[in-house]
């Protein structure tokens, strides 16, 4: 019977591997194929000649993604800096110290995570415009921070109200002030948090289309999720390069969670800190 409910087990979590990974197959397939091939029926799978120059026509043709790929890396990066920055801070404070409207503090913080881009854009607008910030990298950086600073706040909140306040006593025992207790105890107890908060932001904002669409006008300030959009014309879409432009643009959040996955699973460790 045991054996009986394993093998159900793994049945039904290898088919849910199987349908998380289809859609990447399809991609990567269609990326692979001509016009003339995704348009036909029934479909094939990898049918050779397999077409790699719809990749090189994405990075060096017309229609090159390298200049909104940059751009991509760049707002994102700097957003999931601002976010931990902030994030870290926030986070400490509510969790470290009592003072009038905490509680109310953290549900404002949750119920704001609610409110999608599609509200926040047209508030957003008038903010920017007013301030001259339009069609600059600065207006990315803020909205898709303050987006997803809410989330940040959270999930640091909980890593850091889970490290037992005797680790900072202690640290203050043998010399250690207020910051250097945070930097050398809380903050690497907290890293695994940290790290997630930091992905969890960049993928917000590697993927933001909405605030693009809306602030971004000049070509050369596009990122990579509005460029994707570009290879739609008024009689046809262009799947072949849209989908290899797709693949390229994958690549980053996956190579960053590839590096950092192995912090995402790290528990909470207490080597070398005195209790």
């Amino acid at each position: 019977m045991k054996n009986y409910s394993k093998g159900i087990r793994t049945l039904l979590m290898t088919g849910i591997i199987v349908l998380l990974l289809f859609p990447i197959a399809v991609l990567f397939n269609t990326s692979l194929k001509t016009y003339s091939q995704i348009t036909q029926w029934p479909p094939t799978w990898f049918e050779k000649p397999l077409l790699w120059q719809n990749y090189m026509e994405v990075l060096f043709g017309d229609k090159s993604i390298a200049r909104p790929f940059l751009n991509s890396i760049q707002i994102s990066l700097a957003s999931m800096v601002v976010c931990i920055a902030i994030g870290i801070l926030a986070a400490y404070a509510v969790s470290r110290y009592e003072f009038a409207g905490r509680r109310t503090f953290l549900k404002i913080v949750i119920i704001t995570q609610m409110f999608t881009s599609v509200i926040l854009v047209n508030p957003m607008y008038v903010i920017f415009r007013n301030l001259g910030l339009l069609d600059t990298k600065i207006s990315l950086i803020i909205s898709s921070a303050a987006s997803s600073l809410p989330m940040t706040i959270w999930l640091l909140y909980s890593y850091f109200s889970q490290i037992p306040k005797s680790y900072e006593e202690a640290s203050w025992i043998d010399g250690c002030n207020k910051i250097q207790a945070i930097r050398y105890i809380i903050l690497p107890l907290a890293f695994p948090g940290i790290i997630t908060a930091g992905l969890f932001s960049f993928i917000m904002s590697w993927g933001d289309l909405v605030y693009a669409k809306a602030f971004i006008l000049s070509p050369k300030l596009r990122t990579i999720s509005l460029y994707l959009t570009d290879f739609r014309e008024l009689y046809k879409t262009s799947w072949e390069t849209q989908m290899a432009a797709c693949v390229i643009a994958v690549i980053p959040p996956f190579i960053l969670f590839m590096i950092i996955q192995k912090y995402l699973v790290r528990g909470m460790v207490s080597d070398g800190v005195k209790s």
